[in-house]
């Protein structure tokens, strides 16, 4: 029985170990998956076709020249220039288009890299280079944003509850928008690892509303709840973020006495934004271009830049001439100090829910007894009158029968 049981434990382990290969082996993409990856990138959409003749096409799109080989390998470089790993210290397509971007550009754009690159063209130089392959266009516009020395890549780790500034795009209401809405935010700072670029301003962000509770009695604004999904990394990489207790003592502290709070997070900005948070009704707004803090839920991988020397990046697509970054590693990371100011933001919040929840339940409690009495008043005067009538009718009766 022992040696039976024995076999049926070293099979059960077995096939529990086959069973994460297996898994392992199919959260890798295919050589089909890699291209439509790039060619959705690229274009915006997947291509139709033979995979060999799409293959031809890609490369001739990114390098001017197509190259012999197997299918699989042919795809593999092709996605690692794009989007992966290529030689040590070389960025992808990915990481200098967003590099360029930020020199330039308010924000990252969510448009195809290919029509990025043209509007990219035509705003610095009047023209597009159409007869040349991607790359080749792409490194000009890298040389006119870094004139002063190339790009490298340095693999860092972004700590877990890493703070990060973010600006909404546009304006979110409980009146107008739903449940499901998309957030429209960016990065509004630079986060460096020590000299390494991670997370450049304008870098897009991702989130939904969550949920929108109207107005409620007793004078209780509504409430926009929102669900912060990730941020982009310089290299492509989703970086999940939420509002968490660090996120919201460093906004209160940012906002001062100038912010506003709404469902959890606080909100600051430049003067007069935040003050259209709340408008009449109780109705809640968040305006557009106003500010938050968002952390960073786990340690994130982050192929990184940096100049060719090895020194920090900077842009010069900085708000009034200003950088203002985000950088130490070390600052990143909850202190004492930090937690002791969270614990007692944490206790205040609780306090002022709890007198909230205390004042309405004794108006609710008053008006119940108000209805009441009123209730009761009118029982009280309905019988009364009752009895009144009979005894008129009886005194009439007995007048007629003398």
């Amino acid at each position: 029985m022992k040696k039976l049981t024995s076999i049926l434990l070293a099979l059960t382990l077995c096939f529990s170990c086959m069973a994460t290969v297996f898994a392992d082996e199919a959260a890798v993409p295919t050589v089909s998956e890699k291209l439509e990856q790039v060619e959705n990138y690229i274009y915006g959409t997947a291509q139709t076709g033979a995979l060999v003749g799409r293959v031809d096409a890609m490369e001739k799109e990114l390098f001017g020249r197509t190259s012999s080989g197997a299918v699989m390998t042919r795809v593999d470089n092709i996605y690692n220039a794009v989007e992966g790993s290529t030689t040590a210290g070389t960025p992808s397509l990915a990481s200098k288009l967003n590099a360029v971007e930020w020199q330039f550009a308010p924000r990252m754009s969510g448009d195809a890299a290919k029509t990025r690159i043209e509007n990219l063209e035509q705003t610095l130089n009047g023209t597009t280079n159409s007869k040349l392959p991607l790359i080749e266009r792409l490194d000009r516009l890298t040389n006119q944003a870094f004139p002063s020395g190339s790009l490298t890549t340095s693999s860092v780790i972004l700590p877990k509850d890493s703070l990060v500034k973010v600006k909404f795009m546009d304006t979110i209401s409980s009146k107008t928008n739903k449940a499901g809405d998309p957030v429209d935010f960016v990065v509004d700072d630079n986060v460096y690892v020590g000299e390494t670029l991670v997370l450049p301003k304008g870098a897009r962000g991702y989130g939904t509303i969550k949920k929108i509770v109207p107005p409620r009695i007793f004078g209780r604004d509504a409430r926009i709840d929102l669900d912060f999904s990730h941020v982009t990394a310089i290299d492509g990489t989703k970086v999940p973020v939420y509002i968490g207790d660090l996120a919201k003592q460093q906004a209160k502290t940012a906002a001062g006495a100038a912010g506003a709070s709404i469902g959890g997070m606080i909100l600051f900005g430049p003067v007069g934004i935040v003050g259209g948070a709340f408008v009449k009704g109780q109705s809640v707004t968040i305006p557009a271009n106003s500010n938050t803090y968002v952390q960073v839920n786990r340690d994130v991988a982050i192929n990184g830049l940096v100049q060719g020397t090895g020194e920090k990046i900077v842009s010069s697509n900085a708000t009034n001439g200003v950088l203002s970054d985000n950088v130490s590693t070390e600052t990143t990371k909850a202190t004492k100090v930090e937690k002791e100011a969270t614990d007692k933001a944490a206790k205040e919040e609780a306090k002022l829910e709890k007198e909230a929840k205390d004042k309405a339940a004794k108006e609710q409690t008053k008006l119940e007894k108000e209805a009441k009495a009123k209730e009761a008043a009118e029982q009280a005067a309905a019988e009364k009158a009752a009895k009144e009538k009979l005894a008129t009718e009886k005194a009439a009766l007995k007048n007629a029968v003398k």
